[in-house]
């Protein structure tokens, strides 16, 4: 997955002398958070969050006759966190976390083409997962060695079952690791019976959206 797949394109953008107060009406028009700041030749020179520019506005005093406004530029953070369109997903989503950010600007040929936000990587992480969907979701703890998941997928394949998604992550236990599935078109009892006797297997969990 890459950002290019989730993220939202041709963003609306500000310029760096625009009005915070026509910035906001723009984010309340478009609900959304954040505004790309570009110059006249599009480059990207800033990014505007719509809560420091209402917290800007709530404490402002009167730019007065002479400078007749104020401008974006004052409230934009100048260092901008981007990415390209093929950068990984998981990758976009470490960099939110490390600099504690809700969007990043996506930039190709130095150019603005998307915006990718914090919720866009949520909601395609539950898809990816099979939020949602009316299926039978089972955990597994395997010893980390080579021949595990193949073994696991063949014996659900053995009973019908269709694998939709699948996330593998650390155990609280060394040397293993953890598999989650979703799985299609086979009974929680069909699928249960089928990796019982597998190698140091244990389940964790399994939950059957089919009887909520």
């Amino acid at each position: 997955m890459f950002v290019s797949d989730c993220m939202t394109r041709d963003p609306v953008t500000v310029r760096p002398e625009s009005d915070p107060v026509a910035a906001v009406a723009l984010l309340k028009c478009g609900s959304f958070r954040h505004l790309p700041v570009v110059t006249e030749a599009g480059d990207l020179v800033g990014i505007v969050a719509r809560a420091d520019l209402e917290a800007f506005l709530a404490q402002a005093e009167s730019p007065g006759v002479i400078k007749r406004q104020h401008r974006v530029e004052q409230v934009m953070n100048r260092e901008v966190v981007t990415v390209d369109p093929d950068c990984p997903l998981e990758e976009a989503a470490r960099l939110m976390v490390e600099h504690k950010i809700g969007s990043l600007p996506v930039v190709d040929g130095g150019q603005v083409v998307g915006i990718i936000t914090e919720t866009d990587i949520f909601k395609m992480f539950a898809a990816v997962l099979g939020g949602g969907t009316r299926s039978l979701r089972l955990t597994v703890r395997v010893p980390d060695v080579p021949g595990q998941l193949a073994e696991l997928a063949g014996r659900i394949a053995q009973v019908g079952g269709n694998i939709s998604s699948v996330v593998a992550y650390a155990a609280d236990r060394p040397e293993h690791l953890n598999i989650t599935l979703r799985i299609e078109r086979a009974t929680k009892e069909a699928v249960l019976d089928a990796v019982v006797g597998q190698f140091r297997l244990e389940v964790l969990h399994v939950w059957d959206e089919t009887e909520q």
